[in-house]
């Protein structure tokens, strides 16, 4: 007779039996949140607008920009450092250049958040946006005489903003055995081969430097 009246009660136990037995397996399908730090260093060119900057230290200039990336498959916030230096020639009254020099140096600051549509397991390609806010640092020295008591440089930082678009090449794809080998030796997850295009821009005041331009870089980055 208990065991006729345990029958009401058996497929709740059925379920419950299954549920338990099946909960190992549905973890070990579910795939993980997929947390990562990136390094990347990057090097390319800036054209800033700036028409005095063009006349002195020419239209095009080379910059080298060392990221840190911290996120998620999808999304990540990131922190980048530059440095740019470019000699030019100070310009006489007509607007002609001399034989005396002047430098300008960059320290461009970037906080940036980036969408990566990086949907399927070792994607080869995943192209990327982003989004962020610029400071930059900046100095420029010329040649003044010996003894003069002429000011011999300027410095000083400005703030803006700045979009980009660019795409990350999954070097892992193309050689699974040394992407392995790597992990394993040293912690990196993957390896991209990285190019991006950036537009930035800065307020321009009536007698200050104009930073706004564009630039492209490529380089690489290190995910781990």
């Amino acid at each position: 007779m208990r065991a006729f009246a345990l029958l009401p009660r058996l497929p709740v136990c059925l379920s419950a039996g299954l549920l338990l037995a099946a909960a190992p397996a549905l973890a070990k399908d579910k795939k993980p949140i997929e947390f990562h730090h990136g390094v990347a260093v990057r090097y390319g060119t800036v054209k800033l607008n700036d028409t005095y900057l063009q006349d002195v230290f020419g239209k095009q200039n080379d910059v080298v920009k060392v990221e840190y990336a911290i996120g998620f498959r999808l999304f990540e916030f990131g922190l980048a450092a530059g440095f740019g230096q470019d000699l030019g020639f100070l310009q006489t009254s007509d607007g002609v250049a001399s034989s005396e020099h002047d430098m300008l140096t960059l320290f461009p600051l970037e906080a940036s958040a980036t969408l990566r549509l990086d949907f399927f397991n070792e994607q080869w390609f995943v192209p990327t946006g982003r989004i962020g806010g610029d400071y930059w640092i900046w100095r420029e020295n010329w040649y003044v005489p010996d003894g003069s008591a002429a000011d011999k440089a300027r410095t000083g930082g400005k703030l803006g903003w700045d979009w980009a678009a660019g795409g990350m090449l999954r070097l892992d794809a193309f050689d699974r055995k040394a992407a392995s080998e790597l992990q394993a030796q040293t912690g990196i997850d993957d390896t991209f081969v990285v190019a991006e295009y950036r537009q930035t821009y800065m307020p321009k005041g009536s007698s200050e430097l104009h930073f706004s331009g564009w630039e492209i870089t490529g380089g690489l980055r290190f995910d781990f």
